[in-house]
């Protein structure tokens, strides 16, 4: 690929873990980004394994059709050479900093988050990354917000999702379902709906917040359980609720609210998954001191290098980082 002519202009750097190498975040990546193109004043850093070149030599020309992308072992060097092109005024405007690495994607993730942190980036979008490989990495935290919870542990994270038809907010994520009725307090509450209040801020929206309560019915007044009256029952003003789960996504009520509040993993995560698929949806991470968006979707290890991954998601979540920023 050609060099293209060289820009002045202060950069936005943006991070882009691609996940499991045996999954298809690289895959999704590389689509996403032949997708986008080079965008103005704009540097996209891709971490991913340094063995990914001798499987997935397809995606890494599809990288090339539109990027000048040059190869570093890892993010020091990178970020140091990046610095030497700045200081020159030399930073070509359609580079790429390709991050060949060593270490785990469970790694990457942290040292990305901890440049985020330092400023050297700008934003953060995360590409699929399982549970085995963190553990099997040698630590204990469940995913991605797990990872920002043990670099940031005095923050208050809540997983959001920015879709088309709809967005949810989690009060709680990866609990067990037997713990979060003692886990959603009054501040849990609180805090998840102060959450939810940024992200509609964030968006842009002007609509109202739905949250929605804990049992069946929403409780049907105390017949099936005293959760909604004891903590749902004052709401600020710009909340609704509680919803009855069962018919809260119903389609009427998708332009109704800016955000649906749903206070356990699944009943948020599957009527988004169900209606949005991997067609749209991203993942954003409320309370980090910086942007961080990711696809919506799994590491889809049955279909890694058969080159069925949809980008979608991906490339919403580079779009919407970008805007954020």
């Amino acid at each position: 690929m050609p060099t293209s002519k060289s820009t002045t202009q202060n950069h936005k750097k943006i991070a882009i873990t691609t996940g499991d190498p045996n999954g298809i975040g690289f895959e999704v990546t590389a689509k996403a980004l032949a997708h986008l193109g080079p965008q103005k004043n704009v540097v996209f850093f891709v971490f991913r394994d340094q063995q990914q070149h001798l499987v997935q030599k397809q995606y890494f020309k599809l990288l090339d059709k539109q990027f000048l992308r040059l190869t570093f072992l890892n993010l020091t060097s990178a970020l140091h050479f990046f610095e030497i092109l700045k200081k020159q005024k030399t930073i070509p405007k359609n580079v790429l900093f390709d991050l060949a690495l060593d270490t785990s994607a469970a790694h990457w993730v942290l040292d990305a988050a901890n440049a985020c942190g330092e400023k050297k980036f700008s934003g953060l979008v995360t590409g699929p990354l399982s549970k085995t490989l963190v553990k099997k990495a040698g630590f204990s935290f469940m995913g991605h917000t797990g990872a920002f919870r043990k670099l940031y542990p005095k923050a208050s994270m809540h997983m959001a999702f920015k879709g088309d038809k709809f967005n949810v907010l989690l009060a709680s994520d990866h609990i067990a379902l037997e713990k979060i009725p003692s886990f959603l307090d009054k501040k849990a509450i609180q805090t998840a709906i102060k959450a939810a209040q940024n992200f509609k801020k964030l968006i842009g929206s002007n609509k109202k917040i739905a949250i929605l309560g804990l049992n069946p019915h929403a409780g049907e007044s105390g017949l099936i359980g005293n959760f909604e009256k004891k903590f749902l029952s004052t709401l600020p003003l710009d909340v609704v609720g509680p919803l009855v789960p069962d018919a809260a996504f119903l389609k009427a009520n998708w332009n109704k609210y800016a955000v649906f509040i749903c206070l356990y993993h699944d009943q948020g995560l599957i009527p988004f998954k169900v209606v949005h698929g991997q067609d749209s949806g991203v993942h954003i991470t409320m309370g980090l001191p910086f942007v961080r968006t990711s696809v919506d979707h799994g590491t889809a290890f049955d279909i890694y290098n058969k080159n069925l991954a949809n980008h979608a998601s991906m490339l919403d979540a580079i779009n919407l980082n970008l805007n954020l920023l």
